[in-house]
């Protein structure tokens, strides 16, 4: 029993097909594949007629991840590749050329008779039979250049073989991808008989576009009115769950006409989640939808979810397992929704439950001609549909949209009666009562948006001194959680300066002029910090320190923090242009590790720790005035980027020696 068999129903009755055409089929038996056909019916082609007869082709070659032109000889000896079956090929054998060879012979019925050869995938081939170059698709990257990729399905190969013999076929494929990135790549292939292929080549799509979009289009039309009226509504739950069936139904012919018309198998694995899990979706909505309206049971609609979970579960089971156990389990949790269902509509009916009529009407016709259908199938072992046929399976499936949406329709339309006469009764209420009625709420609304503009003034004003002492991350973090950890931060760069003549001026410039002159510089320094992305930790004094790299991990902290500092030094250039008493600064930076957070509970700050701080407050003291002094581990991350000044060994305190550079400016 196939595992996905339980989708049949659904897919005999999505499909409106024609008479029967001629199909040719193929077979592998080992590396050997074998063509054959099982009747030619010529007058079939002249009509619109699509006969649904899908078989999938189990391909099984050798296959070899070399490129060799002598692959293609009829005489090599291939016995030692290896033997595949599987669609999918992994990417770091995708980018590089496959071959897969396998012998083709057909039976006496096709000699001297055409057939097409197709591929699905998106790359470039080329077939060779018996070592000679039958097909080309695309072109195949040569040495130093890029190939020419094709959607494989669009260009069918045809062959034509005048005996029975056994042929030896090799194909040379390279799949569209270029990277190694872990991305597959699939390639398959499988042959039909030429006149069939056209045939269903040309009314495919017109087939597709007008069944299954238009159906599609209505089912999913009726499924966002009824979510609308559920979210308008929400206590007819009704509008919800045949929602739910409208939608898994718009999912699986959408799924189905993307997966006729796709180029590529990348839909496949999609399409079968869809015919695994949709159709029990589907029964158990409808079964759900039964119950709430004539049931009226929480109960039993608690254990329809529950049947629908089991049944999923073990959808679930059997579509990742090499057993099918389950899918006993899931036909019969699904015939026994569906025959619950057809006893609650014919019980509803014969009590004569309003509304019982409209709904039953549709839905049973809908389940007795599936099931009607099926059993057809079963005996006959195939279904061919004529056009009389098909109208009555397209109004069998319009019947269940169009009787439930006219059942809903009736109960909306009592709802609102309902409604009316109960609005009557509020209107005659006294005018006196529903002025109070008003002026009371227009006084609580008053007041609560008051009180609600008050909260928000007081929180804005609370969030902006907090962002003013605080990183936002830190800052976001302590208003979630309550508090902040200290974290470790393995690749920062932090940045001192320390302005060189500030005792001398200070002592020439009272007390507000020389507040004035540091609020000016430290404002300017403020701001080239946010142009930067550099975080500001601190002042002391007349030192300024930050930080490149946190509390957001930035790779490129030294080049910021080197710019951030070429910045201050012209600012504090073009200041000492301005005032008489202009300072001069030293910058230092270093690159390396630390710990940031935050200290004390009471007048927090956030703080920054480690010999990455100390060692960049030795690089300021090693400066001179007007520079930028780095250290070697800075100079590595930036060295591409600015050029810099080496100044040799230098002598730091509690440091020892240490290679120092000057960053002169960008290149």
């Amino acid at each position: 029993m196939s595992k996905r068999c339980y989708s049949t129903i659904l897919l005999y009755l999505v499909l409106m097909l024609g008479v029967a055409t001629a199909t040719g089929q193929s077979y592998f038996k080992g590396d050997t594949l074998t063509v054959q056909v099982n009747q030619f019916d010529q007058n079939a082609f002249d009509s619109m007629g699509y006969s649904f007869a899908p078989r999938m082709l189990q391909q099984v070659f050798k296959v070899n991840h070399e490129d060799n032109s002598r692959f293609a000889d009829i005489d090599y000896d291939d016995s030692n590749w290896k033997t595949d079956s599987s669609f999918q090929i992994d990417n770091k054998y995708a980018i590089n050329v496959i071959w897969y060879r396998f012998k083709l012979r057909i039976d006496s019925a096709m000699q001297g008779r055409s057939f097409v050869m197709l591929f699905d995938g998106e790359g470039a081939l080329e077939l060779y039979v018996d070592g000679s170059l039958k097909a080309t698709i695309g072109t195949l990257p040569a040495l130093g250049h890029t190939g020419v990729y094709h959607y494989l399905k669009a260009s069918p190969v045809l062959l034509n073989f005048t005996d029975t013999a056994y042929h030896q076929v090799a194909i040379r494929f390279k799949s569209s991808i270029e990277q190694a990135d872990g991305t597959p790549a699939w390639f398959r292939f499988r042959v039909d008989d030429t006149l069939n292929h056209f045939h269903q080549s040309k009314f495919g799509s017109m087939f597709s576009g007008m069944i299954l979009v238009g159906l599609g289009a209505l089912f999913f039309a009726l499924f966002l009115v009824h979510s609308l009226f559920f979210l308008f509504y929400k206590k007819e739950k009704a509008n919800l769950i045949f929602a739910i069936f409208a939608f898994s139904i718009t999912l699986c012919l959408m799924s189905s006409y993307a997966y006729f018309n796709a180029a590529t198998m990348r839909y496949d694995r999609f399409y079968i989640s869809v015919v695994n899990f949709v159709p029990i979706i589907s029964c158990f909505s409808l079964c759900a939808f039964i119950s709430y309206v004539f049931s009226k049971s929480n109960k039993t609609l608690l254990v329809i979810i529950i049947l629908c979970g089991l049944s999923l579960i073990l959808a679930g089971l059997d579509a990742y397992s090499f057993f099918d156990l389950s899918v006993i389990f899931i036909w019969i949790l699904l015939a026994g929704s569906l025959v619950y269902t057809i006893v609650m509509i014919v019980v509803a009916m014969f009590r004569k439950v309003p509304g019982s009529l409209i709904l039953g009407s549709g839905v049973l016709y809908f389940l007795l001609f599936a099931f009607s259908l099926l059993g057809i199938s079963i005996a006959r072992g195939t279904i061919n549909f004529d056009t009389t046929l098909s109208y009555l399976t397209l109004s069998a499936i319009l019947g269940i949209p169009l009787s439930i949406s006219a059942y809903l329709a009736w109960r909306f339309s009592t709802t609102s009666k309902a409604l009316s006469k109960e609005l009557n009764n509020v209107a005659a209420l006294s005018l006196e009562k529903q002025q109070i009625l008003e002026h009371q709420n227009e006084q609580l609304e008053l007041q609560v948006s008051e009180r609600t503009k008050e909260l928000k003034m007081e929180k804005q004003k609370s969030d902006d001194l907090l962002l003013n002492i605080l990183p936002q991350e830190v800052a976001e973090e302590l208003k979630e959680k309550g508090a902040s950890k200290a974290q470790y931060y393995d690749e920062v760069s932090v940045l001192f300066t320390d302005f060189v003549n500030f005792t001398a001026i200070a002592q020439q410039l009272g007390v507000e002029e020389l507040l004035a002159e540091l609020n000016t510089n430290f404002t300017a320094f403020d701001q080239i910090m946010e142009k930067h992305g550099l975080e500001k930790i601190k002042t002391i004094g007349d030192a300024y320190l930050a930080v490149s790299g946190l509390p957001v991990k930035n790779t490129d902290h030294a080049l910021n923090a080197a710019a951030a500092a070429l910045d201050i030094l012209a600012f504090v250039a073009e200041r000492k242009k301005q005032v008489p008493y202009g300072l001069d600064i030293r910058i230092g930076i270093h690159s390396g590790s630390l710990i940031a957070g935050i200290v004390g509970v009471k007048k927090f700050a956030f703080d920054i720790w480690g010999d990455t701080v100390n060692t960049a407050a030795r690089m300021e003291q090693s400066s001179a005035p007007g520079k930028v002094n780095i250290s070697e581990s800075t100079y590595h991350l930036i060295e591409e980027t600015f050029n810099c000044t080496y100044r040799g060994k230098l002598q730091a305190k509690g440091k020892g020696e240490m290679d120092m550079y000057f960053v002169e400016n960008k290149k």
